[in-house]
């Protein structure tokens, strides 16, 4: 019977949905007839089931329009309207009354999400003038959705794109969202025009032509703020006292990307700068705004689409006072995604502290993470300065500086010169035939092979004086001994030796490092550049990541690692490339540089640590104009600072030699290690 009736009941819904205009004359035919519509998602025919009172307080378009504005814009899709009674004590019920209330579920798809509620819908009993009933729903805005009021409305909120941070390891920020001041001049204010523009002259370091030919300007007005320059929060007392002294100086706080740490990162985090027409062309369409900053430099550059965020458009129901009762649904994610860093901050001043003003690049890495926690480029600049604002003549400044201060030395390559003399040794233990405890004489300054060499010598920065195996010339650092060294290895068995720990691979960083090499062309087919190349000459380059990523296999049995900058949340890969044995001797060796007076790392011996070091001295160029560059880098063997450190400093000849950049080092452990 039940069956019977709900087949009656659907053959009535579609008469009725057929003919729009043929009253319901069964309530259950109201209640259908809605319900397919609501499912449907029509609008217009659930506004002509409504009673005549619901329609007299609110119009057919109001209606659909409130319905249109929130489904289509959220969306909210499979709605379904199902009673909780049986039909026929609905039928019986309405018979002898002229309104009920019928108990209703309620449920929709928000995105992954069920909305669903239940509630009473009224159904109304309507008399027209012949006397016949009729029967409508009455609206609730129930029907529309859930703790919803006529008086709510339906807003979209769009957010402008915010850039994503960049932090170091302990979450200090290297670049973050900050306020800069916007200084101006409001010319109605002016009291005494000649001493107000010389004041923000003096303060701007701009020109008082400059600042006269602004307040000239045919859009300026006496209540026009004239902008003259953005500058660093950090001198609001500065222009509080100016606005204060000179009436007509004022300024604006606005938002703006800000360095905290100015030089100490520069070249590594980078700058951003305002978009060009054609990048702003591709832009444009996103919703992006016409002063829209992107990276220019670094990993600002680097990770630009990720940090660039998106326009972000929220769906929000708003009450009467305008405030928001829910969100419906969020389209986009206004900030970008901000990047964490290996880099420790407070390692990375201390370390650009040592370089001073030399040149030079230094580095801090963790042998058992493969995490790299400073990464210096001396000297450096203020990237603010970037986002500020810099005229023409302090951009040619800073190009013309014959220091170069926006050379990213870290990305380039130099000669590495000894400090290549570990690799040297651990290849050759693994070198059949290759006999550790072999000496060669320690005295003389030069060797050659033999007289094909020329006037070609291999030269040695001092004599040990007493016959050198392979430990007492790592001591010594004796060029001779690894000469022969190289040689003995052979030409195949060093090229493939060099590969395995790292030297002529791509840059897996992305920050632009130029790739190592063992030579120009790859091979080492003559003699004497085989000679040399055993001792880090020759052509034989370096960036500044190369020789510490090396050291890794070294400093933690034979595996080397891959190293890593940004906080990927994974360990590093790692290879083995040579044996734990062959990495233990070739780390005694390094201990001996440094504990034994004689050994050229000597000065870095600092008592209750446990430090494992190799010195270079590299010559660049020929004659009286050659570049000589110093090199130190240190294994420290900790639970607690697992950590290599590495410097290179230009022009240290008349300096010391390797001797300054270990003074540096030694003073940077004895800093960053308490």
């Amino acid at each position: 019977m039940k069956k019977s009736l709900l087949v009656l009941m659907g053959l009535s819904l579609i008469i009725f949905s057929g003919c729009s205009k043929e009253e319901p004359h069964d309530p259950m035919e109201t209640f259908y007839a809605y319900q397919s519509a609501f499912e449907r998602q029509d609008f217009e025919a659930m506004y002509e089931l409504l009673d005549e009172e619901s329609r007299q307080n609110l119009n057919k378009e109001e209606y659909v329009e409130r319905y249109e504005r929130l489904y289509e814009t959220v969306p909210l899709t499979d709605t379904k309207l199902e009673p909780r009674m049986e039909i026929f004590d609905i039928e019986k019920e309405m018979q002898s009354k002229d309104s009920m209330k019928v108990p209703v579920n309620l449920s929709m798809k928000k995105e992954d999400e069920t909305v669903a509620y239940s509630f009473d819908a009224t159904l109304v009993k309507e008399v027209d003038e012949e006397e016949k009933a009729s029967y409508r729903l009455a609206f609730d805005p129930l029907l529309v959705y859930r703790n919803y009021q006529l008086t709510d409305t339906i807003e979209v909120e769009e957010k402008l794109p915010e850039r994503g941070e960049i932090f170091d390891r302990n979450g200090k920020g290297l670049a973050i969202n900050g306020e800069l001041l916007w200084v101006g001049i409001v010319p109605g204010r002016i009291i005494d025009k000649p001493a107000t523009v010389s004041a923000l002259s003096e303060a701007l370091g701009l020109s008082v032509e400059h600042i006269e030919k602004r307040l000239s300007l045919d859009w300026v007005k006496e209540d026009t703020f004239v902008d003259m320059k953005r500058v660093s929060y950090e001198e609001l007392d500065t222009f509080e006292s100016l606005r204060l002294q000179y009436p007509g100086i004022t300024y604006r706080v606005i938002k703006g990307r800000v360095y905290p740490y100015k030089e100490v990162a520069a070249h590594l985090v980078g700058y951003v700068g305002l978009v060009s027409q054609e990048e702003y062309e591709q832009l444009k369409p996103e919703g992006f705004p016409l002063d829209t900053r992107v990276g220019r430099s670094g990993l600002e550059s680097l990770y630009e689409e990720d940090l660039r965020g998106e326009v972000s458009r929220s769906v929000h129901i708003l009450d009467a006072a305008g405030k928001v009762k829910e969100t419906l649904k969020v389209m986009g994610e206004a900030k970008g995604k901000d990047l964490h860093l290996h880099i420790d901050i407070d390692a990375q001043m201390a370390l650009l502290k040592e370089l001073g003003e030399d040149r030079g690049t230094a580095s801090l890495v963790d042998y058992k993470t493969g995490e790299v926690l400073a990464l210096v480029n001396a000297p450096s600049y203020d990237p603010n300065a970037f986002v500020l604002g810099l005229s023409q003549e302090e951009y040619s400044a800073l190009q013309e500086n014959p220091d170069k201060p926006l050379l990213n030395r870290y990305t380039r390559l130099y000669v590495p010169g000894s400090v290549v003399k570990p690799l040297t040794a651990a290849i050759a233990l693994e070198t059949q035939g290759f006999d550790p405890d072999d000496t060669i004489s320690g005295t003389g300054d030069t060797w050659q092979k033999d007289s094909s060499w020329g006037s070609y010598s291999v030269r040695r920065i001092q004599s040990p004086g007493i016959p050198v195996d392979l430990r007492t010339a790592m001591i010594y650092s004796d060029n001779i001994y690894f000469a022969q060294t190289a040689l003995k290895i052979g030409e195949e068995n060093l090229i493939k030796g060099l590969e395995r720990f790292g030297i002529g691979e791509e840059d897996s960083t992305g920050l632009g490092f130029m790739t190592s090499q063992v030579s120009n062309d790859g091979t080492l087919s003559s003699e004497i550049r085989l000679a040399d190349t055993g001792y880090g000459q020759g052509q034989m380059l370096f960036n500044a990541l190369t020789l510490p990523r090396a050291y890794t296999a070294i400093a933690d049995g034979g595996i080397l690692k891959e190293l890593m900058i940004v906080n990927e949340e994974r360990r590093p890969r790692e290879t083995t490339v040579i044996k734990e044995e062959t990495a233990e001797t070739v780390k005694s060796y390094m201990r001996d540089v440094i504990v034994q007076p004689e050994g050229s790392g000597h000065m870095a011996n600092l008592p209750g640590r446990v430090l494992y070091g190799k010195t270079g001295t590299a010559e660049v160029g020929s004659g009286d104009s050659y570049l000589t560059l110093g090199w130190f880098s240190v294994i420290e063997e900790s639970e607690s600072r697992p950590f290599i450190t590495t410097m290179m400093v230009e022009d240290v000849k008349d300096r010391g030699l390797s001797g300054y950049v270990v003074e540096k080092v030694q003073r940077f452990l004895t800093a960053y290690g308490q």
